[in-house]
């Protein structure tokens, strides 16, 4: 798919895509996918944040209909995660073109620039800038990996395409994507509804002990923050399994000070996230861990400090496009199979603004964010089959009620 455009070697034997925002091998990606654009009868360009948009006007004077995803990856991730619901997208369009059908609304493909956040620390970070939750403000203060600017990557990004806008009017927007989990596989179902993306709560977790030599100072004598966290890290995976499914918990990332073989670690900072589609529990989660926290910290002789928690409620999906997608698979042949996503989408940052939905295929023994991240290619184009039949069941509903996006200059 695009592979070839993965851009930075993984480490070691490791093989993948490491396709990062702004990169060489972004503005490569986005050149073959405009290229495919075009050749689909979509006018492509980019807008301000670096998203690739392929438009063509509907017959009507209707909003447009949004088929999307992302472009970018994580480090040495696969080639389906984002790229997929683009690349049907333009398959989408393409298979319109071919048919010689014309939709009464507009269409709209958008390759959206970043939203796995490796990069700036800040999922979803292209949709976000769309809708205005990171007003451009922001854009001279949030700093990459590489120690650019968000405004210096954005102002260096030549891929060599006209100037855009991202679409106002929108009637409704689509997604398709791998699940990235086991659940659909299990099922023994090829194609599956999403009804609600996950609500996620991260924050940091600092213990101080007192860092000492580890050969002279007894055990009873110790204040070990690293010991204090391995109780905090059962705790997490304890507190989610109480809970039930959906809920998981993660500690996703430890640093360890001074972090030297003989010596007792005096100070440990932790990560923790929950997720889960019931936003209650995943505030119940929140604060059960806060306490968890000050009763590790008492017991073992070590301060605690819980950093604010960055929260996102869990987000429905539209019903009305929902029972759009559900009838497309039913046409295709297949049982409609609604499920929730545990991952977070660009269509979760689009929900608020435009009746949204998504539509999700399997991902080989639940594994994604790796090379090893695979789908059939018969259910990648089952998936884009769908994607196409809910396209033309939307435009058939002569969608009028549309929401208004912020308004971008294109100039």
């Amino acid at each position: 798919m695009l592979a070839a455009q993965g851009g930075e070697a993984c480490g070691g034997n490791a093989r993948g895509v490491s396709r990062f925002p702004f990169s060489t091998a972004h503005a490569q990606a986005v050149g073959v996918v405009a290229a495919w654009m075009e050749e689909a009868g979509l006018s492509a360009g980019c807008d301000e944040f670096g998203n690739l948009i392929g438009a063509r006007p509907g017959s009507g004077d209707g909003p447009t209909i949004i088929l999307g995803s992302h472009l970018d990856t994580v480090p040495c991730g696969g080639i389906f995660d984002g790229a997929l619901g683009v690349v049907a997208g333009v398959e989408v369009a393409a298979a319109l073109r071919e048919s010689g059908r014309g939709l009464r609304h507009a269409l709209a493909v958008v390759g959206f620039a970043d939203e796995e956040g490796h990069q700036f620390g800040v999922g979803t970070l292209a949709s976000r800038c769309v809708t205005g939750r990171i007003p451009r403000e922001r854009f001279a203060s949030l700093r990459g990996r590489d120690g650019r600017t968000l405004a210096e990557s954005r102002a260096a990004f030549a891929p060599g395409l006209p100037r855009c806008a991202f679409p106002e009017r929108a009637a409704a927007y689509l997604e398709l994507h791998i699940e990235q989990g086991p659940v659909l596989a299990r099922s023994g179902r090829r194609v599956a509804v999403v009804s609600t993306i996950t609500g996620i709560a991260r924050t940091v977790v600092v213990l101080e002990g007192e860092a000492n030599h580890a050969g002279t100072t007894p055990m009873t004598d110790r204040r070990d923050a690293l010991v204090g966290a391995a109780d905090l890290v059962l705790a997490v995976g304890a507190l989610a399994r109480a809970e039930g499914a959906p809920a998981v918990g993660t500690v996703g990332a430890l640093s360890v000070s001074p972090g030297a073989s003989n010596v007792v670690p005096g100070r440990v900072e932790l990560s923790i996230e929950f997720r889960t589609t019931d936003g209650v529990q995943l505030r119940s989660l929140c604060t059960g861990i806060g306490v968890e926290a000050h009763q590790v910290a008492q017991s073992r002789g070590v301060s605690c400090h819980v950093g604010d928690w960055d929260l996102r409620d869990p987000v429905p999906m539209d019903e009305g496009v929902q029972r759009a997608i559900a009838r497309a698979i039913h046409e295709a042949g297949h049982e409609p199979f609604v499920m929730p996503s545990g991952a977070g989408h660009d269509a979760m940052v689009l929900a608020p603004h435009v009746p949204s939905g998504m539509i999700f295929v399997p991902s080989a023994g639940g594994i994604s964010h790796c090379p090893r991240e695979w789908t059939d290619w018969e259910d990648a184009a089952l998936g884009a089959t769908v994607l196409l039949r809910t396209v033309m069941l939307l435009d058939e509903a002569n969608l009028r009620a549309a929401r208004v996006l912020p308004s971008h200059d294109a100039s």
